[in-house]
């Protein structure tokens, strides 16, 4: 006789009273959380004194947690939390709050490290030293309120990189120097964490990356937290741990005494850890019997055969298994109602794919024809197999002209090749994000958030009248027809919002930029033959015969940089497509971002693997088995997990390939056809 299968849960239940650490290791769908509410009422039930804090990492993820087991244990944000533990102790977040202000010197690394590429080493070392030069240019003028001149050109870099380093080297170690002396000489009872996206110097505040450095600092440096935080918590479990920063995932860990322990316990899944600031899988941990590793099989989510097909894509041992569920009426599902399909298709490009620095001509055909497959596979599926499906792909032209965001996506993509992590980038930096969000928020009626919101900024909350204001003041945001920059200086203006450091920095390099080009001789010069139609080395070297490429080059990007100002911060752009832009991100279209596409299940996905030019991900590797494995190929593979297993019960694949590709990619798919275009 078989013996009866150790639950997941059970499982956990021993890791408890034998006092062990443990993970909880589910793909999607294996309800991960109803166990976490099964081990809080196991606990509850069996050790009622004992004190659990939940933590997961947004406040939708707490609410539907307490939704699930009630209030009674500490279950709130990993920022809410950290700050619970350490707020009190502003002396010592003084001794380490500048920590997050000061700046990091030049290092260039060595000839070795670029495959003896002198090419090459060149150009990413005077990169890393602009970088470098532009932060250090940014805290300047944030911190002293000092401008200095534009970085040089690699050029002239190249000529002495050692020298310029060093110069540059002792301008950022006295201004690090500078900082520290202010924060020793200000009152440490004002430092505070001020629960937004960005850290102020001036008020010795920190937002919620720095919460996360600091309170890893301190925990580094007092043991005595370590035993405070023992004496309050005997669990601390953290939901979707992949998400979680890995300092913090190794305070727990680690810094934690062992005596008298209290128990960590974590939930997710590494296949779903996509995002760059997350540990992304405990596998050292547990390796190191830091963690007892315990696997949930179970999908109760997706149809048999998108289970068969993401099985394949994970990069551990774990096989998940379809799961039934309870239907409205109180059955139990059977394998019938969880069908469904996974099908590819595919059609061949004759030509080479183009990159990120292809020609306009060469992306545009390739484009073009990408998006003819798109539209034929959709004619096919919904004729076929009557199915109309969420599109999941990584942002490209077409979708911001369907969206109706195109001009944004314009300004971006004539600067940028990676087109949605700067926009997305921006927007924070700009405090579009905090704004959009204020929006979204008032518009769902969660009054709450908002008022909280509008408090941290200063604004005036006493009258029924004040009530009004923020009435009349979203309103006229959400329906204007002004461009995105007069709507945030709106905001500003009625104090919807308070500008930040990071704000302030942005446009005084702006500013800064545009100043020095009009002054600027050999760009002026540069400017004018370009525009005269010489816009590119070849055609304007035989009118300027002693311009080098690499001057050429360099002009062009302040070009690029002058142009980008000037569309970002024009009537080009209007508020109302930063917002459509918005709920693209949100899901409110249909078409859903692949990149940051966890969420919940979808009927019919249809998943576009393209990587529309942006060098970070390479969806060719997953299926190409001679391929080494290397970050950027586990990254994409986790993307395309992520994407595929939010599939309930049809799952179409789409890619144009090569004709070396076809082999390695049918291969992957039992269902798949080819497309003639």
């Amino acid at each position: 006789m078989d013996s009866k299968k150790i639950t997941p849960l059970e499982k956990i239940v021993t890791c408890i009273k034998a006092n062990e650490n443990f993970v909880l290791q589910g793909g999607a769908g294996s309800g991960k959380t109803e166990t976490l509410k099964q081990t809080l009422e196991f606990i509850s039930k069996e050790y009622p004194n004992k004190k659990i804090a939940c933590i997961t990492h947004t406040n939708l993820a707490v609410a539907e947690i307490i939704s699930r087991v009630g209030d009674q244990h500490t279950i709130c944000t990993i920022h809410s939390f950290l700050n619970s533990l350490i707020k009190d102790y502003k002396k010592n977040i003084h001794q380490v709050l500048f920590n997050i202000f000061i700046l990091k010197k030049v290092e260039r690394k060595s000839l070795d490290f670029y495959e003896n590429d002198e090419k090459q080493q060149k150009i990413e070392e005077h990169k890393n030293y602009k970088k470098k030069y532009e932060k250090y240019q940014g805290s300047l003028f944030s911190i002293k309120k000092e401008s200095i001149e534009k970085v040089i050109g690699k050029r002239e870099y190249d000529k002495s990189p050692e020298e310029y380093n060093t110069q540059l080297n002792d301008k950022i170690e006295k201004l690090n120097l500078e900082i520290k002396q202010s924060i020793a000489e200000q009152n440490f009872n004002g430092i505070k964490y001020n629960e937004t996206r960005f850290d102020s110097f001036k008020e010795l505040s920190f937002g919620h990356d720095s919460l996360l450095v600091i309170a890893s600092l301190l925990f580094e440096s007092y043991d005595l937290l370590s035993r405070i935080t023992q004496d309050k918590y005997d669990f601390i479990f953290i939901d979707e741990y992949q998400d979680t920063n890995e300092k913090i995932i190794d305070v727990f860990l680690n810094e934690i005494p062992a005596k008298n322990k209290t128990i960590i316990g974590l939930f997710g899944d590494s296949m779903q850890g996509i995002y760059d600031d997350g540990i992304g899988d405990v596998k050292k941990q547990i390796k190191d019997k830091k963690l007892k590793k315990i696997e949930k099989e179970d999908n109760y989510r997706c149809s048999d055969q998108v289970v068969i097909f993401i099985n394949k894509l994970r990069d551990d041992s774990l096989e998940q298994q379809i799961a039934f569920k309870r239907k409205d009426n109180g059955e139990l599902e059977t394998i019938d109602d969880r069908k469904g399909i996974v099908k590819l298709y595919y059609a061949i490009y004759d030509e080479i794919k183009p990159h990120s620095k292809s020609s306009y001509g060469d992306k545009s055909r390739y484009t073009d024809t990408l998006i003819k497959l798109i539209k034929s596979v959709e004619n096919l599926t919904y004729k076929d197999l009557n199915i109309y499906s969420k599109k999941l792909m990584l942002t490209n032209k077409s979708i911001s002209i369907d969206v109706g965001f195109n001009n944004l996506y314009d300004v971006f993509n004539a600067r940028y090749s990676d087109v949605k992590e700067e926009i997305e980038k921006d927007l924070i930096r700009l405090q579009f994000m905090d704004l959009l969000e204020l929006c979204k928020a008032y518009e769902k009626k969660n009054y709450n958030y908002v008022l909280t919101e509008l408090k941290k900024s200063n604004f005036a909350l006493v009258h029924i009248d004040d009530k009004l204001k923020v009435k009349k003041g979203l309103d006229s945001v959400i329906n204007s027809d002004k461009s995105a920059f007069e709507v945030l200086e709106y905001a500003f203006k009625i104090k919807m919002l308070k500008k930040s450091d990071s704000y302030s920095r942005y446009i005084e390099r702006k500013d800064n930029l545009l100043d020095q080009l009009k002054n600027d001789i050999d760009y002026q010069d540069f400017k004018k033959i370009k525009a005269e139609g010489q816009n590119t080395f070849a055609k304007m070297s035989k009118v300027k015969s002693d311009l080098e490429e690499e001057k050429f080059n360099e002009l062009n990007n302040l070009n690029k940089k002058e142009t980008f100002y000037e569309n970002l911060f024009s009537d080009k752009i209007k508020f109302k497509e930063v917002y459509k832009y918005y709920g693209y991100l949100n899901e409110e279209t249909d078409y859903i971002t692949m990149h940051k596409t966890k969420g919940s299940g979808i009927e019919n996905v249809l998943i576009v693997l393209d990587e529309y030019f942006w060098s970070k991900y390479d969806f060719k590797s997953i299926f190409d088995a001679t391929m080494e494995d290397n970050d950027k190929k586990l990254k994409t593979q986790k993307l395309f997990y992520v994407a595929c297993s939010r599939a309930i019960k049809n799952l179409i694949c789409i890619k144009l390939i090569s004709e070396d590709e076809e082999n390695n990619l049918i291969r992957m798919f039992e269902s798949f056809e080819k497309v003639n275009l």
